[in-house]
C-alpha cells in the first residue's frame, strides 16, 4: 500500500540524500504496487526548501519509469504465477520487480547502478516485501559477459536497450538463459518489453534471429503466450495509459 504520494527525501549508503517520489502504477489505487523515483523539485520539509542531485555516478535514466516498465508492470500484475521466481534485469526503479513481490513471487531486481538499487530496496521495505528474504537486489552489469545471472523462473527486461553493446550483451544473457533449458526440467522464460522507437531494439532482434530464431518478431499481442520460452513485447509509448 503506497503510503503517501508526498515527496520525500531518501538517505544513501553513501550519505547523500536525494528527493524521491513513490510513483504508482494505478494513481488512484492506495493498493496499487509502486517504485521511487528521482524528482529534481526541491522537497519542503518543516518549511525548510532541500534540493537534491544524484551522486557522481548515478544514472538519471535508472531512476525513471518509462513507459515499457509501465506495461510490464500491468501484464506482470494480470499473468504472472505467483510461484516463479523473478529476476529484472536492468531493474532501474524497479517497478516491474516490486508488481511481482505484490503477486507474490520471490524477485531478484538487478541493476548497474548502485542508486537506483537503493531506490528499489527501500520502495521494498515500505511495502513489507523483505520478509523471509523473498525480494533481493543485487548490482549486475548486463554488457559484461562474465557474470552469471542468478536462477530464477522469469527474467523481465524492459527498455534497456541504450546502446548497441547493451542490446548484444543482452541478446547474449538472453541466449545463456535459454540454453539451459534443455538440460532442466523447469523451464525458464524470458519476457523483453521496448517501445517502437528505440532503433537499438532492432540490433537485439538480429542477434537473436542469428543465434536462436530466424523468425523471432516482436509482438503487438499484449498477452503473453506462457508456452513460449522467449516472447518480445512491442508497445506504442503513446497508447500507455498512466491512470
Amino acid at each position: 500500500m503506497i503510503i503517501s504520494a508526498q515527496q520525500r527525501l531518501l538517505t544513501l549508503s553513501c550519505g547523500s540524500q536525494i528527493n524521491v517520489n513513490p510513483t504508482p502504477l494505478r494513481r488512484d489505487d492506495i493498493n496499487s504496487p509502486w517504485c521511487y523515483t528521482f524528482s529534481v523539485s526541491p522537497v519542503i520539509i518543516d518549511d525548510d526548501v532541500r534540493s537534491s542531485s544524484l551522486p557522481p555516478r548515478a544514472n538519471f535514466l535508472a531512476t525513471q519509469v518509462w513507459p515499457s516498465s509501465r506495461i510490464a508492470s500491468t501484464i506482470i500484475e494480470q499473468y504472472l504465477d505467483p510461484s516463479w521466481k523473478v529476476c529484472e534485469l536492468g531493474c532501474g526503479p524497479g517497478l516491474p520487480s516490486l508488481t511481482a513481490a505484490m503477486k507474490g513471487s520471490e524477485v531478484i531486481a538487478t541493476d548497474l547502478d548502485e542508486c537506483a538499487l537503493e531506490m528499489v530496496l527501500a520502495a521494498a521495505r515500505e511495502q513489507g516485501f523483505l520478509v523471509d528474504q523473498r525480494f533481493q537486489t543485487q548490482q549486475f552489469d548486463l554488457t559484461s559477459r562474465q557474470n552469471v545471472l542468478p536462477d530464477a523462473d522469469l527474467y523481465v527486461m524492459s527498455d534497456v536497450f541504450e546502446s548497441s553493446n547493451v542490446a548484444e550483451s543482452a541478446a547474449y544473457h538472453v541466449q545463456s538463459i535459454l540454453s539451459k533449458n534443455s538440460n532442466s526440467q523447469s523451464k525458464r522464460r524470458v519476457w523483453v518489453f521496448a517501445q517502437s522507437d528505440r532503433a537499438q531494439r532492432e540490433t537485439f532482434l538480429d542477434v537473436m534471429r542469428e543465434a536462436y530464431d530466424e523468425t523471432l518478431e516482436w509482438s503487438l499481442n499484449q498477452t503473453p503466450d506462457m508456452g513460449l520460452e522467449l516472447w518480445l513485447c512491442d508497445l506504442d509509448e503513446t497508447a500507455v495509459e498512466y491512470n
